[in-house]
This record gives structure tokens, C-alpha cells and sequence, in this order.
């Protein structure tokens, strides 16, 4: 497995980005978030210019980590909010989410990536119970357009859990890939996503695992991984709260040995949501951590 990091969770001047990265290690980075434009966003110019920037520091992006299909409604009477206004993320119709799609795969080709991240619809504020077999059912319909897209461009898509998606477990979203069973369509897992999922509006048969059951079930299916740290803190209105890799609640230690003993050949990206110090400080504990378990950059 090989490291790597979103780039605006180290600076949000992304040349400055590089640097830090390139010093510490992280030669692989995902993008989100450019000068001051989500990846869907950027023109074909801004792409260029971020490549040659991309070349000048040798690194080599993994994945552009869009917002496309989360911040539109998987049912047309789905009331949907922001869950964080700070939050870059494309809105838009279905139609204009497919259209934006379409857009960054060019942007894609011209950085060099073969992977694009997707979410499986925001989840809305008028429904209790989300994500059973009738909206799955939806939401395979709804991705048939975009994975041939994907295949016809040659690119991946990753569809991620989401705790604010109608799939918040990695089981959840492996039930959308195993239906096209494409090679264009995996799983991209964060297992904080899961952890801190809201349990009373998830159907209980995707409540029982723990986080190391659930990826032994869908590793075949993950082509990517995210990495953050979460406290659970009693009594708060948001009780997980973003903590520094290795102070958290999650047993990250016991995830990347059964990475590396399955032979996990994909990255592992850190997304801290954190400042920029602690974000720091988590990617020197993550070289730490891989280190340790003698697993090369």
C-alpha cells in the first residue's frame, strides 16, 4: 500500500501544498479543492496549470475527489441542506451532476488520474430510515449513466460511504459496485465515515459489524481508502470530533496489518479534517505508523 494526501488539508495555496507533501514524504496526493474551485469546477486551463505544477514537484495525483452526485436528491421530493457550508461541493440537478461528470473526466485525462470519487446522494432531511433496498435500488439505476461513462473513458469510479449519503457503510455502497461488477466502479472506504454513520436511520442488518469485520468483507472491492482520526465525545450536539491520527477512537494500527497481510496494492489518503498543524503532525504519525509495520513510501 502507498500513502497519500488530499492537498488542501495541508495548504489551500496548492503549489505550497506540494511542497510540504514532497517534503514529507507523500509523493501521491488526491485533489479536492483547488484555488478556491472544487475539481469539477476547474477549467481545462486551471488543469494544465495544476499539472505542470504536479510535474515540476515529480508527485502524481490518485484521485480527483469530486462532490459529484452528493449534492443533489436522490428523490424528487428529497429536501436536502448543506451539512457544512465550508464544505466545497458542486450543486445541481441529476442532468447537471452527469454533465460535470463528463467534464471531469477531461480533467482527469489532462492530469494524469485514473480515478474520480462519487457519492451515493445526500441524504435528506424529510426521510428517517435511509439507504434500504428500495433506495439502492434507485441509486444503481441512477449510476448506470456515469459507469459507462467511466468505462467508455477508461477511468475508475470510487463511490464512497458517507455518513451524510444514504450508504454511510462500506457494506452498503459494495452492494451498488457488485451489481455492475465493473472494474470501473470500486469502493472507496473511509472507516471513520462508518464509525461515526447516525445508527437510528440505517437499516440494522448493516449495524452489527465492526469496522475490521467490515472491510474483511468488502477489501475485493475497495480501490480506495480514506484516513482520519475521531473522538466520540459524550453529550456534544456533533460528538465525533476530528482528532489527530493515533488519539482517536479508531484502531487504525489493526486496519493497516490486515491491509498488508491481504496484500493491499491501493493507497491509503489521509483526509484529517483538521488545521493545518495537527494535519502535519498526522502525517508524520502516519509515515510513523507504516514505518513501524515496515511498509515502504
Amino acid at each position: 500500500m502507498k500513502r497519500c494526501i488530499i492537498t488542501d488539508q495541508v495548504n489551500s495555496d496548492f503549489e505550497e501544498a506540494l511542497k510540504k507533501c514532497r517534503k514529507l514524504g507523500y509523493p501521491y496526493i488526491e485533489i479536492h479543492s483547488i484555488w478556491g474551485k472544487t475539481v469539477e469546477q476547474l477549467s481545462e486551463e486551471d488543469a494544465h496549470h495544476a499539472y505542470e505544477l504536479i510535474q515540476k514537484y515529480e508527485m502524481q495525483v490518485v484521485v480527483l475527489a469530486s462532490t459529484l452526485f452528493l449534492m443533489t436528491p436522490l428523490r424528487g421530493q428529497d429536501s436536502l441542506r448543506k451539512f457544512d457550508p465550508a464544505y466545497p461541493a458542486f450543486v445541481g440537478t441529476y442532468a447537471e451532476h452527469v454533465a460535470a461528470l463528463e467534464h471531469t473526466l477531461k480533467i482527469a485525462k489532462i492530469m494524469g488520474c485514473a480515478n474520480i470519487r462519487v457519492f451515493s446522494f445526500r441524504s435528506p432531511e424529510n426521510r428517517i430510515v435511509i439507504g434500504d433496498d428500495d433506495d439502492q435500488f434507485l441509486i444503481i439505476d441512477r449510476f448506470r449513466t456515469p459507469v459507462k461513462m467511466a468505462e467508455n473513458a477508461g477511468v475508475t469510479l470510487l463511490l464512497e460511504n458517507c455518513p451524510y449519503c444514504h450508504l454511510p457503510k462500506g457494506t452498503m455502497t459494495k452492494r451498488i459496485t457488485d451489481h455492475f461488477q465493473s472494474p470501473h466502479f470500486k469502493l472507496l472506504w473511509d472507516p471513520a465515515n462508518s464509525y461515526q454513520s447516525v445508527k437510528d436511520r440505517i437499516p440494522r442488518k448493516y449495524l452489527n459489524a465492526t469496522l475490521e469485520e467490515e472491510m474483511r468483507s468488502i477489501f475485493k472491492s475497495i480501490g480506495h481508502i480514506h484516513i482520519k482520526d475521531l473522538k466520540y465525545v459524550l453529550h456534544e450536539i456533533k460528538p465525533f470530533k476530528p482528532s489527530i491520527l493515533g488519539q482517536g477512537d479508531i484502531a487504525y494500527k489493526e486496519i493497516l496489518q490486515i491491509l498488508k497481510d491481504g496484500d493491499y496494492q491501493g493507497f491509503c489518503s489521509l483526509e484529517t479534517e483538521l488545521n493545518v498543524p495537527d494535519t502535519i503532525v498526522s502525517m508524520i504519525v502516519f509515515n510513523s505508523m507504516l514505518e513501524s509495520m515496515h511498509i515502504r513510501r
